[in-house]
């Protein structure tokens, strides 16, 4: 038993420090998104184990663990300030009404969409009254990124055709912000490190203060994620909360929301309405 529960405490160790990784090779973010499985496999191992080798391994997975739990902790909702709604709408979407209704309901001042597609083209085009200042950005064969705004636009709207990611400067009564919307492919190995390294001079050249919002089909402490913090000044809107649900068996917070540093904000979920994603509602308001 105690050769046994040492193989598995070995395998949940290496796996758990593969998951840091992300910036040597992109296998380690793909590892990074299971972090929580590799750290409670070290807790339960150290568990069953005796002395020194007991608390190496509960040290191990708490101290990878615990950042993950204080992201869930409950967050005050300040007052005023720009609210985002954040949805991917799923480009196969059967019947988009009750998007629309919850968008209208939310009260959102601007809605970031991803896979737009024919079959769910009705969604912005039923908000043209409430946000008139639309830009929909091709992006992948799953649909095109999209801006809403019921506030006005800047001049020149920026679409990367094909890349995914697009952005637009809105005039807010706060001020003027950025808005951005981005896409990212799956992770490693699949096309998504690729795809941020040919994005961060766009990402980096986004006039600040940037909102952002997306479905980064990754967590929010991979390498992934973090390079596109650094280069927006941005940093992910909390509480964190899974808002997609692996096979079925596994929730991942792999949609986000991100905001300018020393903003305050605080993100509820939505229902996912026959998306495959939970919406995002984020207040965000300037320091």
């Amino acid at each position: 038993m105690r050769g046994l529960t040492l193989i598995f405490a070995g395998l949940g160790l290496l796996t758990l420090l593969a998951s840091y990784g992300g910036a040597l090779h992109p296998a380690g973010d793909s590892m990074a998104v299971f972090r929580p499985v590799w750290a409670a496999i070290l807790i339960l191992s150290g568990l069953l184990l005796k002395g020194w080798l007991r608390l190496a391994a509960l040290a191990a997975g708490l101290v990878a663990l615990l950042p993950i739990l204080w992201m869930m902790r409950p967050v005050t909702e300040p007052d005023g300030g720009v609210l985002v709604y954040q949805k991917n709408l799923l480009f196969t979407l059967r019947d988009p009404a009750a998007i629309i209704d919850d968008l209208r309901q939310s009260g959102a001042d601007i809605v970031l969409l991803q896979e737009v597609s024919e079959r769910n083209l009705s969604v912005p085009q039923a908000l043209r009254d409430s946000h008139p200042y639309q830009l929909i950005c091709p992006a992948h064969n799953v649909g095109a990124v999209a801006i809403l705004s019921r506030w006005p636009f800047g001049p020149e709207p920026y679409c990367r055709e094909g890349s995914g990611f697009a952005w637009a400067a809105v005039e807010t009564p706060s001020g003027p912000i950025s808005a951005a919307v981005l896409h990212l492919h799956w992770p490693w190995p699949f096309g998504q490190a690729a795809q941020v390294q040919r994005l961060l001079l766009d990402l980096q050249m986004v006039p600040q203060p940037v909102i952002l919002g997306g479905d980064l089909n990754m967590v929010s402490w991979s390498d992934s994620v973090s390079s596109i913090t650094a280069a927006t000044g941005t940093v992910r809107v909390g509480p964190l909360r899974p808002t997609f649900i692996l096979k079925r068996v596994y929730p991942m917070a792999i949609d986000h929301i991100l905001a300018p540093k020393g903003w305050r904000s605080k993100a509820v979920m939505r229902d996912p309405l026959l998306s495959d994603h939970r919406g995002i509602l984020a207040r965000i308001v300037p320091e």
